[in-house]
């Protein structure tokens, strides 16, 4: 089990034994919660070179207000990333010991926190599309790593979703779950898109 290890504190080599290994986790969750962190990262970076430049003086105030969400950013996501493997063993328990209102409870816990890594990855996406214009521009390759990294942190997260939405009984529910994570990925990807099409001035 690795649902309490804090893989921050440990190795980077810790998480990707584990990840390869013939264990249920970490997995796929993990993954995504994973690149949401490092896009938080790499897009905290750029920030941190453009603050306190006198070029970028007029957006002193928005730089430093985005490495504080950023930051956020980056604990959410560690938070995410041990919760949806708390989440898929509980409901890998349910399934051999628990009942179906057992294991519907543990479905739908296991559909919301990769929904929660997808919204986080998404609000990252809409800051990254404000920041595009008022970052060092020799950093923008960085930025648009993050873009890129961010948008594959929600898809993978919304692959999670799907899976868990084949077994939830209230299909009504389900379908409601599906729409709003179609409108997040389309949200996310016009702002990938606009960060990836800002050119350097």
């Amino acid at each position: 089990m690795s649902a309490d290890k804090d893989y921050l504190s440990l190795p980077l080599r810790a998480f990707l034994t584990d990840l390869a290994a013939k264990t249920p986790t970490p997995g796929g969750g993990s993954v995504a919660a994973m690149a949401g962190l490092l896009a938080a990262a790499q897009a905290r970076m750029v920030v941190e070179y453009t603050v306190g430049k006198p070029k970028f003086a007029a957006y002193e105030d928005k730089l430093q207000e985005a490495i504080r969400e950023l930051h956020r950013a980056e604990v959410v996501f560690a938070e995410l990333m041990s919760e949806d493997m708390a989440a898929y063993e509980r409901l890998a328990a349910s399934r051999k010991a628990g009942g179906p209102a057992e294991q519907q409870q543990a479905t739908a816990t296991a559909t919301a926190v990769p929904m929660e890594i997808a919204a986080m990855a998404g609000a990252v996406l809409a800051l990254l599309d404000g920041l595009k214009e008022c970052v060092n521009p020799y950093l923008l390759g960085d930025l648009k790593v993050a873009a890129v990294m961010s948008l594959a942190a929600a898809q993978s997260a919304a692959v999670n979703v799907e899976v868990n939405l084949r077994d939830f009984a209230d299909r009504s529910e389900a379908d409601r779950v599906n729409k709003e994570m179609t409108q997040l990925l389309e949200k996310a990807d016009d702002h990938r898109n606009s960060v990836l099409n800002q050119r350097a001035s």
